[in-house]
């Protein structure tokens, strides 16, 4: 009956309405308990925020469960023998295009990446997730597709992904010239220059040649996802 009551009351005041808006030609004010209900509808929340900022807090996480569970089973099962690494222009090295990102030599490899992916994918994520998806699509599977087409020995690890988001970072916010991507970038290249260095033959034991075609990729990624602002007409 309460909401019957309710519809009735509510319709008598739409015709109350209509008849004013015809006889005088202009809208009534809104009754205040249309306002209050007004105003309880655009009160802006806090939730979608909250739920956005912990989903992309918790999104690199959930992809690096990925290579943490592969080398925790490697360690403990397999005594670090459970290695999937790229074998360049090899058949069998075709799997390692999609999973030797996931595979490391040993924990301190493992953490090594793992710092830099974490500080790098937030970055990104703080600007655009649609940004991040793309170049990290771009740093794994085109990373892997350089390193098994050109790469001079079999490699594995999350090192060339890392410098793809690495490679974007430095370039989106020079690009865009927007205050948010331009700090990015200058804090990134402040401090994590030294990051660079990955790309150049110095240590025999690190394939630098992974971290070059990441940090080419990520350029391009920048490139290709900056868009020109249109012009105002």
């Amino acid at each position: 009956m309460a909401m019957t009551s309710n519809r009735d009351r509510d319709l008598q005041e739409e015709m109350q309405r209509l008849m004013a808006e015809v006889e005088t030609g202009y809208a009534p004010a809104q009754s205040n308990q249309g306002a209050q209900r007004s105003q309880v509808k655009t009160k802006p929340s806090n939730k979608g925020f909250l739920a956005k900022l912990k989903g992309n807090l918790l999104l690199p996480i959930w992809i690096l469960a990925i290579p943490w569970s592969q080398e925790i089973i490697d360690q403990v099962v397999f005594a670090g023998n459970w290695n999937l690494p790229i074998h360049p222009r090899s058949l069998d090295g075709v799997a390692g295009i999609f999973l030797s990102a996931f595979s490391h030599s040993g924990f301190i490899h493992l953490i090594s990446n793992t710092i830099g992916f974490l500080i790098f994918s937030w970055l990104i994520l703080a600007k655009s997730r649609r940004d991040y998806w793309v170049t990290f699509g771009i740093g794994y599977l085109g990373g892997g597709v350089a390193s098994w087409l050109l790469g001079p020995t079999s490699v594995h690890g999350l090192s060339g992904v890392v410098y793809t988001l690495f490679g974007y970072l430095l370039v989106i916010g020079w690009l865009e010239r927007r205050l948010v991507p331009l700090l990015i970038s200058v804090f990134v290249l402040v401090n994590y220059s030294a990051t660079l260095w990955g790309v150049l033959p110095t240590q025999p034991m690190v394939a630098w040649w992974g971290h070059l075609f990441g940090l080419i990729l990520g350029i391009f990624a920048a490139i290709g996802i900056y868009q020109e602002p249109e012009a105002k007409t």
